[in-house]
């Protein structure tokens, strides 16, 4: 389909509109008849035209403007994490440190221990002659290093929802 220069699609548009009188209306009729990428783009304006015609657009009340800048000074939305909701996460994440630092303690990961090796990885053989060393994971080890983080996301938790909002309070009352 050959593309229609912006000129004749808004010729097009006039005449839809009824806009077009004389002879340019008898041109646009004559480059219609005989082209019929130009008849297929005019049948699409028109039933964008219909529906355009037949739309009930909807419009702001007059006080709409008014309300807007009156409320853009206005107290702004909660954060998604409210101090209750911190508070429950860090009650969360604290129990399941101390789950983990229990378990620790009794020995459950002493023994857990594995060699991952990377000769047996199907790409790794793919792109590598020679052979990889294999790597000893400390079951244990990695068990300390999720309790660390999660002890740091509970003080992560802990700042953004519960100190934060609290020293903001607190600043906000004594100015």
């Amino acid at each position: 389909m050959e593309k229609i220069p912006t000129t004749v699609d808004d010729r097009l548009l006039d005449y839809l509109d009824g806009k077009l009188e004389g002879a340019t209306l008898q041109q646009l009729k004559k480059e219609l008849e005989n082209s019929s990428s130009l008849q297929a783009r005019l049948e699409t304006l028109r039933a964008v035209h219909r529906v355009l015609a037949h739309a009930k657009l909807e419009s702001p009340s007059p006080a709409f403007v008014n309300r807007v800048m009156q409320n853009l000074h206005a107290v702004s939305f909660p954060s998604a994490l409210s101090p209750r909701n911190g508070l429950l996460l860090l009650v969360g994440v604290m129990v399941a440190a101390g789950i983990l630092v229990v378990m620790i303690s009794a020995g459950i990961f002493d023994q857990v221990q594995g060699v991952v090796s990377l000769d047996q990885v199907s790409p790794v053989k793919k792109y590598f002659q020679q052979s990889l060393p294999a790597i000893s994971i400390n079951g244990k080890l990695v068990i300390n290093i999720i309790v660390g983080l999660n002890l740091v996301l509970a003080f992560l938790v802990l700042d953004k929802t519960v100190l934060k909002p609290f020293f903001q309070r607190r600043a906000g009352a004594h100015v």
